[in-house]
Formats: C-alpha cells, structure tokens, sequence
C-alpha cells in the first residue's frame, strides 16, 4: 500500500474500474483508464462520479492497440494493471510491443492477469525489453504476473 502513496497509476482495459478505483483508495494520486467499450465507459464513468474522484482520474475511450504512442509522451506511470480479454493475445502483444522504458518509472511495476485455459499464451516470459517478472500467483484459471522496471538497466 506504502508504493501507491501518491503515484501515477494506468489501467489498461479498465472496465468497470475496480483496479484503478482500489489504487485510488489506497493513495494513489492519479489514474488514466482506458477502456473502448462504450456500454462499459459509462459504467466507469459513472462510477467515477459515484466515488466523487473525478480531479483523480482521466479516462481514454480509445482501443488499446490505438494508443500506445499517445501514452509514451505522457509522464510514466508508477503502476500499470492490465486485465485484457484472455483470448485476445494481448499478453505477450503488451510486454513485446510497448515501450515500457518510456511507459514505466525505474522500479515501476506492471501488474498483469491473465488466464490458463483461454490466453493464447501458456507460460509468459521471466523478462522482456526494460521489464523482469518479479512474482507469479495462480487463482484458480488466472494468473496475476507481476513485472518491474528495474532500477537499473538490464544487460
């Protein structure tokens, strides 16, 4: 709880909010949700004016895969959840693909949940450019897989 005192938190397929919401009340100073669903946009939005944080929060409706380089020229987060749709690949789209180096403050960490039955990934790798996996827990069909930023650069 100490690591979100403050912090700029980005929820990647966001829904209803839940993750970025729970970061919000354990301190966390800002979160960016992006969330395309329309239906599901304004469940969060609602949720957002329900909660009475919307000085905390700033929401994109835009696809995913559509804004990666308009989050690269944001300031970098200090956590990222992403809760993708299981069958849709984006696990390994989102640690291949995105520059975590500009995405992620050194230490910042990447919290990603993913699923053993319907993610076309079987197993996710132990590091990919600027990220190490850190921790791995298992609930039931899902994984929560937990990436870093080191400090330092990797070698």
């Amino acid at each position: 709880q100490g690591y979100l005192d403050g912090s700029r938190c980005l929820d990647l397929f966001a829904g209803s909010g839940s993750l970025g919401f729970e970061a919000l009340s354990r301190g966390a100073g800002h979160v960016l949700f992006v969330e395309s669903a329309r239906p599901v946009v304004r469940i969060l939005e609602k949720n957002v004016e329900t909660l009475k944080v919307e000085d905390r929060v700033t929401i994109w409706t835009d696809p995913v895969e559509k804004i990666a380089s308009r989050l690269a020229a944001q300031e970098p987060f200090d956590l990222v959840f992403s809760d993708p749709p299981y069958a849709a690949g984006w696990e390994l789209k989102l640690l291949e693909t995105f520059d975590w180096k500009q995405l992620l403050k050194p230490g910042g960490l990447l919290v990603l949940e993913w699923g053993t039955q319907k993610s076309q990934a079987k197993e996710l790798p132990e590091q990919v450019p600027f990220l190490v996996k850190v921790r791995e827990k298992p609930y039931g069909e899902s994984v929560l897989t937990t990436y870093q930023r080191p400090e330092e650069p990797l070698s």
